[in-house]
């Protein structure tokens, strides 16, 4: 098993190609997902837009057939919010089922789970948890 905890280095090992934490978008008064979608491209991305002591938020953009590795975590809940597109979701003890825009999925803590986009367009998911959340990878 191996352990992370740098988002940064989470989403790059999880193909994402162009990662934005910090001042670039997070903690704007407001930020729409469109307008935002179009200035970061087609490929691969993600931007932090909340991030404080109790929870971050990360919007990801990814391509059909990326996704994250199999993982979880030890010491939180994790909430994902579908923007757009279809996701495939692995979560341990549930299965596995497809989920698309406006479905809004919860991990409990320590739960193994694993997301693909899936379709024949990209998808945006929004993902809320604890700030720097440890990821933990497994396999099935």
């Amino acid at each position: 098993m191996k352990k992370e905890k740098n988002v940064k280095k989470v989403l790059r090992k999880d193909g994402v190609s162009k990662v934005y934490l910090g001042k670039n978008f997070e903690n704007l008064t407001s930020i729409n997902i469109n307008d935002l979608s179009n200035k970061l491209g087609k490929d691969s991305w993600a931007a932090r837009v909340v991030y404080n002591k109790i929870f971050g938020g990360v919007l990801i953009h990814q391509k059909p057939g990326e996704g994250n590795r199999l993982h979880y975590h030890p010491d939180t809940d994790e909430c994902w919010v579908i923007i757009k597109g279809k996701w495939e979701w692995y979560i341990k003890g549930k299965g596995t089922r497809v989920v698309k825009k406006n479905d809004i999925v919860v991990v409990r803590k320590g739960t193994v789970h694993q997301i693909t986009c899936i379709g024949k367009t990209s998808g945006i998911r929004f993902a809320i948890t604890k700030p720097d959340v440890n990821h933990v990878y497994t396999d099935k």
